[in-house]
């Protein structure tokens, strides 16, 4: 019996419709165009082509060298997508692409788009993970981001650590800035940044709260990219960097609140509560511990934007992204007391906790 055969007769009659549509495929399936199309409308320059004033389609066909049915269906998907706005037949730019998408703007996301452009999850790899659980992990978020193997042994390349460094400040110094506006902070004189990175947290921070002093801890190679960054903005005198691995290396004490952004969602369970003793032996009584992540839900099934970013730390690193619950059992076994979340920025909340005194 034929395929054919056999479906007839188990349809025989009418043919019921399935009792859902499929667009939530469709959705999925989709999706996996709209990183790529965009990276190609930055790699263009579009953006920056409509910085100033908004464009007809012809004119911007024109300009980028590219077709009317091309600048069609490109025009079209980014309109669709919230990166663009049509008016009487001109494109102009919406408020997000003209905060995160001008290379000139301070908050521009190209290190994300171009630190993925060419070495994209395969299903091969996931299937991988997912059967391996796996704690060995390969550089899964481009070629020359370093992955947590080396940032654990403490020797990251330089040219590789300036690719991640750049990635991580495209996505991170646009929450940097949300976390500031918050009065959690208040009242802190000194802050140590843990893995800060470009020093993005503690330049908002800096800027933010006049009295405030900080430090970025980082291995010796990041700590040279966060100086060139702290140097922009004009805040060598407040923001000063420690060269260290955070895991063998002492922390350097006076320091009243202890930071980590994307951090915990790293490592194992075991190596975030090591560093969460280490902080609280490094505070002194009173000093308080902040964790900036994207939270799960305690069920562990949504938001959709942090059970994704845990199959990126699936792919990438040790870690996983933790529910507000998880960190303040973490904390609380750690020794720190009053633990508290707060959302701050987009995905992102701050738990913090204290210290006791004595």
């Amino acid at each position: 019996m034929t395929a054919s055969t056999l479906a007839a007769g188990v349809h025989s009659g009418s043919i019921q419709p399935p009792t859902c549509t499929d667009k939530l495929l469709w959705d999925t399936w989709l999706s996996v165009f709209q990183l790529p199309v965009l990276t190609v409308a930055d790699e263009l320059d579009l953006f920056g082509l409509l910085a100033s004033r908004a464009m007809p389609i012809s004119e911007i066909a024109e300009s980028l060298a590219i077709g009317p049915r091309a600048a069609e269906a490109f025009l079209g998907m980014l309109t669709s997508l919230g990166f663009l706005v049509q008016h009487d037949g001109q494109f102009g730019l919406t408020e997000s692409s003209r905060n995160f998408l001008l290379p000139q703007s301070p908050f521009y996301w190209g290190g994300v788009m171009h630190g993925f452009r060419d070495n994209w999850p395969t299903p091969q790899g996931i299937k991988e993970a997912l059967q391996q659980d796996r704690l060995q992990v390969g550089p899964t978020i481009g070629e020359d981001a370093p992955n947590t193997e080396e940032w654990e042994k403490g020797e990251i390349d330089p040219v590789r650590a300036g690719h991640f460094t750049r990635l991580m400040h495209s996505h991170s110094f646009p929450a940097a800035t949300g976390v500031a506006r918050h009065s959690l902070f208040q009242g802190r004189q000194r802050v140590l940044d843990v893995a800060g990175g470009s020093g993005c947290f503690c330049i908002a921070l800096a800027s933010q709260y006049a009295h405030m002093q900080c430090t970025i801890l980082e291995l010796a190679p990041v700590c040279q990219l966060a100086e060139e960054y702290v140097k922009d903005y004009g805040l060598e005198n407040r923001i000063s960097t420690h060269a260290a691995d955070m895991f063998r290396d002492p922390w350097p004490s006076g320091h009243d609140a202890i930071f980590f952004a994307n951090i915990f969602h790293d490592w194992t369970r075991e190596q975030c509560l090591d560093l969460a003793r280490k902080a609280y032996n490094t505070l002194p009584s009173g000093g308080c511990i902040f964790l900036h992540e994207m939270l799960l839900e305690d069920t562990k099934d949504g938001p959709l934007a942090a059970t994704t970013f845990s199959m990126v730390m699936l792919l990438a690193t040790k870690g996983k992204q933790f529910s507000a619950s998880e960190l303040d059992e973490l904390l609380t076994e750690a020794g720190f007391q009053n633990v508290s979340v707060t959302p701050t920025y987009a995905y992102y909340s701050l738990v913090s906790a204290r210290k006791p005194e004595k």
